[in-house]
């Protein structure tokens, strides 16, 4: 008997489960801009608010379809992941296009069905914080030296063989970008390199070619790192606050209100305020805060599945890659989120 192709096997898991999604009724969409729907789509997904999850992608199929089939197949990488990689699958099958999704109901079925499905799913972060280390951890630039020298094939040795995720996967960071090849070939010839199983392979491929990101590629590599164990406790979150009908974790510093938040927090007397004119420079300052709040609050998850290799890189990237000091970062990172509050208050 022929086997299954993982194509054809998460295209059927994603017909068997939109059998249970209802048919959606008429909805009048909340005021918003396409750029805040889009952060309240990812930041709701990440606290498994399905009610505002579902707001967010009834604005955003009113405002911007494209924008929202691009973020879910993001979302799937950077915040479910490996612990899920089934619904991973689903999505970047729905994704394939309008034709398929109105076999399974339509367009605003299909987006609000796996919407709340992701928002209700068990989440890992691992790839994402481990793209952030590659990118901006003060100890990459030595790393990039010594494997900048390597021909092609040492690096790729050093992918396949390398003990050390950080550095297998700058190598195969580096492999992916100097290619010569699309993005999705590159990333399917190094999993395959890797050994890893064909349906990560496939996944890694059509999230490749759906996000142009690295996300795909890493949650490839951390499938062999990862050991996942029992759900960890739900992040505590700090308490919200709603502006002009939108909760304040969803007007971050990529957004015209949350960034009118942190300069008046920065301009105001609290401990968080006093300690960065005390501490840092005058010049970037203020988004240095910024990036601190929107560091922790867009890690927060409920309903977190992970493991001590995921848990030691969500710490490396909160406390190694702020350009700071650890220590001062610690100080920052436990006032900066708490304190923010007022100031979307203010």
């Amino acid at each position: 008997m022929p086997s299954i192709s993982p194509e054809t096997r998460f295209e059927n898991l994603l017909i068997e489960r939109a059998q249970a999604w209802p048919m959606p009724g008429p909805t009048t969409p909340t005021p918003m801009s396409r750029w805040q729907a889009a952060s309240l789509l990812q930041k709701a997904i990440r606290r498994g608010d399905v009610a505002r999850t579902k707001i967010a992608v009834s604005s955003l199929l009113t405002s911007d379809p494209p924008r929202l089939w691009r973020r879910l197949a993001v979302i799937a990488f950077e915040d479910v992941g490996l612990a899920n990689l089934s619904l991973v699958g689903q999505v970047m099958v729905a994704a394939r296009g309008k034709t398929f999704r109105r076999s399974l109901g339509g367009e605003t079925r299909v987006a609000l069905g796996l919407a709340a499905d992701l928002a209700s799913s068990p989440k890992n972060r691992a790839a994402d914080d481990l793209f952030c280390i590659l990118t901006e951890h003060p100890s990459t630039h030595r790393l990039a030296k010594k494997l900048n020298r390597m021909s092609e094939r040492q690096m790729l040795n050093v992918v396949t063989g390398c003990p050390d995720l950080i550095t297998r996967s700058y190598a195969a960071q580096q492999i992916a970008i100097d290619r010569n090849q699309p993005l999705p070939a590159a990333a399917t010839r190094l999993l395959d390199a890797c050994g890893v199983c064909p349906s990560v392979v496939w996944l890694t491929k059509g999230g490749s070619a759906r996000t142009q990101t690295m996300l795909p590629l890493l949650v490839g590599l951390l499938t062999q790192h990862n050991q996942l164990r029992q759900p960890n406790p739900d992040d505590k979150f700090p308490e919200e606050v709603e502006i002009a009908g939108l909760p304040s974790w969803a007007l971050d510093m990529f957004v015209r209100q949350g960034k009118a938040a942190i300069r008046r927090l920065m301009a105001g007397d609290s401990d968080v305020a006093r300690y960065a004119r005390d501490t840092f420079p005058y010049a970037g300052r203020t988004r240095l805060l910024g990036e601190a709040v929107f560091r922790v609050e867009s890690g927060l998850l409920r309903n977190r599945l992970d493991g001590p290799m995921g848990q030691s890189l969500r710490s490396q990237m909160e406390r190694e890659c702020l350009g700071i000091d650890a220590g001062q970062a610690d100080t920052l990172l436990k006032l900066g989120p708490v304190e923010i509050q007022d100031s979307h208050i203010g």
